[in-house]
């Protein structure tokens, strides 16, 4: 590293100059970059890629200006917002990773850091809603707990599930206060029962969330992601520190994820995934089922407008498809993250030759682009069946694709010797990446198009269905029930990606191929100019 290149950078209010991904994560140098363009950015910090370089060279000690480093950059957001991190009006904030390159959902991300018993009810002064400072607080003993502490996350979602059961409510956003307080309290026994606590020091706090992202980058599914070579000669991950907006706190607020184009069809419209009362990483976890356009459309159509307008702004920027992180709070957005949308082969096609066309990038850039695609490969599959579906969900990836059910990683690579497996799981996770790599199509029954999982499925080229309501699960005796029909693994389904179907028989499945001819001869009459 260069040695005038900072140690740390701040972005969202009077923006500074270019940053590089190499030193400060892809995250951090399109925040940079987004801002400038007078986008709503939360303000915030990112700590350079050395640190984390630092970090391993010194047996997993974080270097002696860090801490300095993090006092500077939470002034600055300090200033930028009027609040204060651990103050009278508290300042809450996330923290995220950043790599060079788009590892979607594979480290770690804390959010409401700063919250503690005291600043929780300054919280309550501050905003007058006693609803949305209990669930503040409980996300974070939740989040701090299994991420820094190590906790069983599976404890926390049993006490969330008898909350929901107790109350009559089928999602946790239909939570009252009352009931949220009393989660909060069940979370914070959780950690009287351990070794460790969550400090009441918010700069300790800081330091704690700061080395868990750090540590992420040696996690398992981290490296399981390089060893497939989905990430090249990257160093380590940057740390990227914001103020938190918040999606939980009203009825008109929430987040979500929209992509600038269709990423496995590749069709010019913003597709997008939006939760309401919800905080950034509920879509992209996967543990949560989202709305579309529409009903945002319906309920905010201000928001709406402002989005497409948004997306296009950047998309033109960045000369390339977007996957936009976004949150509303009461109304307002607010961009939490953008970079180049992960996308099928399909996909990759029509979108280059359509960039082309609109004059925002040349035909040498668009060949470049397809360099590692095969063109001549790719082909639009429809399924033709007398047969009715057994059940229906939302496509996420596009596709045919029939095999075994398997509900674990371990057993898709054990069925995988005798054919295709198709992995059917509640929800999917960055965990499974082990199950992604070995099926040929993931079924869920929780989770949204535009979720992590989702995403590496699509850059993987695996079929996805997600959002299925007719999918119920029986774990201990390893059957499931798709619209009624019960299922062991083992059993062969067959999953139509491009209408979000589910079938029982593949052999009365007939499956059409059409190759996108039109398109694939504008890429051949580049390659002779």
């Amino acid at each position: 590293m260069a040695s005038d290149v900072p140690r740390m950078v701040t972005f969202g209010h009077d923006p500074q100059g270019e940053i590089t991904s190499e030193d400060f994560g892809n995250k951090a140098a399109y925040l940079v970059r987004i801002a400038k363009l007078g986008i709503p950015v939360p303000p915030g910090f990112s700590l350079n890629i050395s640190i984390c370089e630092e970090y391993y060279r010194n047996g997993g000690n974080l270097p002696r200006d860090v801490p300095d480093l993090l006092r500077q950059g939470i002034a600055f957001i300090e200033a930028s917002t009027g609040l204060t991190f651990g103050g009278r009006k508290p300042l809450l904030v996330s923290v995220r990773s950043g790599a060079p390159v788009t590892m979607p959902g594979v480290m770690e991300t804390l959010l409401n850091v700063g919250l503690n018993r005291e600043t929780l009810r300054r919280l309550m002064f501050l905003t007058g809603n006693p609803r949305f400072s209990w669930d503040c607080y409980r996300r974070l003993m939740e989040n701090f707990g299994e991420l820094v502490f190590s906790h069983d996350a599976g404890q926390y979602r049993s006490l969330l599930k008898d909350a929901m059961k107790r109350t009559g409510v089928m999602d946790e956003v239909e939570l009252e206060s009352s009931s949220l307080k009393r989660l909060a309290e069940e979370y914070e026994k959780i950690f009287l029962a351990g070794a460790r606590k969550i400090p009441e020091d918010v700069y300790e706090q800081l330091e704690l969330a700061v080395v868990a992202v750090l540590q992420s980058w040696m996690n398992p599914r981290a490296q399981a992601f390089r060893r497939m070579n989905l990430v090249k000669n990257a160093r380590g991950t940057a740390v990227t520190v914001q103020a938190m907006v918040y999606g939980n706190i009203g009825p008109r607020s929430g987040a979500g994820v929209a992509f600038t184009r269709n990423p496995w069809a590749g069709e010019n419209e913003l597709l997008l995934d939006f939760k309401f009362g919800a905080q950034g990483e509920d879509v992209v976890s996967g543990a949560r089922s989202a709305v579309t356009q529409r009903e945002l459309l319906e309920t905010m159509p201000q928001v709406d407008h402002e989005l497409h307008t948004v997306g296009r702004k950047i998309e033109s920027h960045f000369k390339d498809m977007q996957d936009i992180e976004f949150t509303v709070q009461e109304g307002k957005l607010y961009i939490l993250q953008s970079r180049d949308g992960k996308r099928s082969q399909l996909a990759a096609l029509r979108i280059a030759v359509e960039l082309c066309q609109e004059g925002i990038i040349s035909p040498p850039e668009a060949l470049e682009r397809l360099r590692e695609v095969d063109i001549e490969s790719i082909s639009i599959q429809k399924v033709i069946s007398h047969d009715s579906p057994l059940a229906a969900g939302i496509s996420a990836s596009s596709g045919v694709a029939s095999g075994r059910i398997a509900f674990t990683g371990e057993k898709a690579e054990r069925f995988s010797a005798d054919g295709s497996v198709i992995l059917v799981r509640e929800m999917v996770t960055p965990d499974d990446i082990q199950g992604i790599t070995i099926c040929a199509g993931i079924l869920t029954a929780l989770g949204a198009r535009t979720s992590h999982a989702a995403v590496v499925a699509r850059q993987m080229g695996k079929v996805c269905i997600v959002n299925c309501t007719g999918l119920e699960f029986d774990v201990p005796n390893h059957k499931c029930r798709l619209g009624g029909r019960e299922l062991s693994e083992g059993d062969e389904i067959t999953l139509d990606g491009n209408a979000g179907l589910v079938y029982l028989d593949h052999e009365k499945v007939k499956v059409l191929y059409e190759k996108p001819l039109a398109l694939i001869e504008v890429v051949k009459s580049w390659s002779v100019i």
